[in-house]
């Protein structure tokens, strides 16, 4: 499958880029941009380190005053049962004006409240990676139609989840801890942030390093591909099984645990593709040393490029399986592509010694 890309002159309209390691750029930040007080090329181009800051500003989840749920989190809503209410979202910093990320939701009767929508207002990803409700009802709509009875789905703890309240199926990462981004500089209030973020979600939050079975999730993704195909094969278990990423969860696995892959992402304009466009994204990849690059639109319809710098990272199961003009789509040993739309691609985990 082709890359969504866009209509652009070159590597002139390639932005500056944001990086998904070693040195993210504090929420603070984030709050300083979100209310215009920070410019655009410090949060993209993280040439240094920000101050430490002395306290961290609460955060809120609170109710849009404005917003509108869209018509996809209202369809959600619907498949999550009696009671089940779609809620527009803000996550605010205490003091601050203007919200840090624009949220869409549906909230169980006993509090339970499932992210189907989530934009960041900064240059970098907010604690998670974007969530779009049009993609999630896709997706929903996808599974409930043909995933077969009795299945297994690998995905990460929070999509398990808002998968499990909607498609029957087993899912062995929805009792983990879904885990958060916390830039280093922050990290003494990484707990804290974590256990705000579960007690506002009322469901498990981490920003520790992860641990047990969404370790071993990583690492399969993280190995190279035939062996990280046999080790998701292991962690499924028996019977019909799958794994469902999307282009983001590159970027959001950067930020967390072993700090890899490291991910870069930069705006390219436009809103199509374009072989004057994919030219420009191949530029800047070899102008800036990267391995490979992918390319997808962003929450506003905007294209984006996501480069992976090492070239060592091309050859692990995660860069196989996404869209990167390195990747072999649909050709991993142990892997079968059955479905993509959007950021999206679910694969078939085929068992153990098929095909030999």
């Amino acid at each position: 499958m082709s890359n969504p890309t866009a209509n652009a002159p070159g590597a002139a309209a390639i932005g500056a880029p944001v990086r998904a390691r070693r040195r993210p750029v504090l929420i603070a930040a984030a709050i300083l941009a979100a209310s215009g007080a920070l410019g655009f090329g410090v949060l993209q181009g993280l040439s240094g380190t920000a101050q430490p800051q002395a306290a961290l500003a609460p955060l809120v989840l609170a109710s849009d005053p404005v917003a509108a749920v869209s018509p996809a989190t209202a369809s959600l809503a619907a498949r999550f049962g009696d009671g089940a209410e779609p809620v527009a979202l803000q996550l605010m910093a205490e003091g601050e004006t203007r919200p840090l990320a624009l949220a869409e939701a549906v909230r169980l009767p006993d509090g339970t409240t499932h992210l189907v929508g989530w934009t960041s207002q900064g240059s970098l990803p907010v604690l998670r990676r974007d969530i779009r409700p049009a993609e999630e009802a896709a997706l929903i709509e996808a599974l409930d139609r043909h995933l077969p009875e009795g299945s297994t789905i690998l995905a990460f703890p929070d999509l398990s989840r808002r998968l499990a309240a909607a498609v029957p199926a087993r899912y062995p990462l929805a009792e983990a801890a879904e885990p958060i981004a916390v830039p280093v500089d922050w990290s003494g209030q990484a707990g804290a942030i974590a256990a705000q973020q579960a007690e506002l979600l009322r469901q498990p939050v981490s920003a520790a390093a992860p641990s047990g079975p969404l370790a071993e999730f990583l690492a399969a993704l993280l190995a190279e591909d035939v062996h990280g195909a046999a080790r998701l094969r292991v962690l499924a278990g028996s019977g019909e099984a799958f794994v469902l990423i999307h282009l983001e969860d590159a970027f959001q696995i950067g930020q967390i645990g072993a700090h890899r892959p490291e991910i870069l992402r930069m705006p390219v304009g436009g809103a199509e593709f374009s072989h004057d466009l994919a030219r420009g994204v191949r530029r800047a990849a070899e102008a800036g040393g990267h391995a490979a690059w992918a390319v997808d639109s962003g929450p506003d319809g905007a294209l984006r490029a996501h480069f992976l710098h090492d070239r060592a990272e091309t050859a692990t199961l995660l860069a196989q399986l996404l869209p990167f003009n390195t990747s072999r789509l649909g050709e991993v040993p142990g892997t079968r592509l059955v479905w993509q739309s959007g950021g999206y691609w679910l694969y078939r985990i085929e068992p153990v010694g098929a095909g030999e």
